[in-house]
């Protein structure tokens, strides 16, 4: 694959990071804590190396699954992104509710949840193996869908990592546009002080198994 789609892979989300950090100067974020954040040792180490391990998830999987994955000769319809990510969210709403068991909690997922109201930037604060875990339940979506065309591939990975970062963003963007955004962020919010809203793109899953928690909008 084109070198340059990995290179575009890396620096979107890692722009969308940068963007939504320094927005916390000038809007409103949802809610937040004295130490959120402060006091975590080691907190960007933690974030580089999951951003090394994402790297080195997605290149594992293309050498092992690269015909399931990828025709670099196809082009995919303009949909499949979004079926990848409806088929990955309904996979992640399951390993987010088994990361939430006691024994899983306490050896993997409480590093994700140090922070009570999380930032964009703590959408890479996790555990190595939680990292691993919902890369392979990605791929597997794409597996399922594709193979994908390589345009659509590095399409589907950078839209999942941008998911990933507005969810956490913890903004209230004051515009009506930015709707879904304040939604996601302010249900990811809820989710850190509360048991529910284990979804990520839509709450569908946990309106119908019953887990939405109560949502506080800014």
């Amino acid at each position: 694959m084109n070198p340059a789609f990995y290179l575009a892979a890396i620096a979107v989300p890692s722009m969308a990071i940068a963007l939504c950090q320094s927005m916390h100067t000038g809007l409103p974020r949802l809610r937040r804590a004295p130490s959120d954040g402060v006091f975590i040792g080691g907190r960007y180490r933690n974030v580089a190396v999951n951003g090394g391990v994402a790297l080195a998830t997605y290149v594992a999987g293309i050498v092992l699954l690269g015909g399931y994955l990828i025709d670099a000769g196809r082009t995919s319809r303009w949909y499949a992104p979004i079926l990848v990510l409806l088929l990955y969210d309904f996979g992640y709403y399951w390993l987010h509710r088994a990361l939430h068991w006691r024994s899983l909690m306490r050896r993997v997922h409480w590093v994700h949840h140090r922070t009570l109201h999380p930032t964009a930037v703590d959408s890479l604060y996790l555990h190595p193996l939680e990292t691993v875990a919902g890369l392979v339940v990605l791929l597997a979506s794409m597996a399922a869908v594709g193979p994908l065309g390589a345009g659509a591939f590095v399409a589907t990975a950078i839209l999942h990592s941008i998911v990933n970062v507005l969810v956490h963003a913890n903004l209230s963007i004051p515009a009506r546009l930015a709707w879904l955004t304040n939604h996601w962020s302010a249900r990811h919010d809820a989710h850190h002080s509360s048991s529910g809203n284990f979804g990520t793109i839509t709450p569908l899953w946990d309106w119908l198994f019953g887990t939405s928690a109560r949502t506080q909008h800014a």
